[in-house]
């Protein structure tokens, strides 16, 4: 089981943008698309200069804890059903 998906609410923890807030768009690998993260001016011929997201390593962002307001590390638990699902570290608390 994955232990970040798209739609999940980050904070990068590294590099150039750390401590910004935001949510994954995809999930390549160990790659991952992060909303208004790593940001990149591309030069296009016969269009300008338009804007592209590059993808950041999985290592340097973290789950968002809301509650908790702050990063989180991600357990893996069973629920009442058996079934596995993703649960932050810092408040116990279920991802959906």
């Amino acid at each position: 089981m994955k232990k970040i998906k798209a739609g999940d609410s980050v904070v990068v923890i590294a590099g150039k943008f750390k401590g910004k807030t935001s949510t994954v768009e995809s999930v390549n690998g160990d790659m991952v698309v992060v909303k208004g993260v790593n940001v990149m001016k591309k030069a296009v011929k016969w269009q300008g200069f338009i804007d592209k997201i590059h993808p950041v390593h999985i290592s340097n962002i973290a789950l968002y804890d809301e509650k908790a307001k702050k990063a989180s590390r991600v357990g893996i638990d069973a629920d009442k059903n058996g079934k596995r699902v993703r649960v932050l570290k810092t408040s116990k608390e279920a991802i959906k």
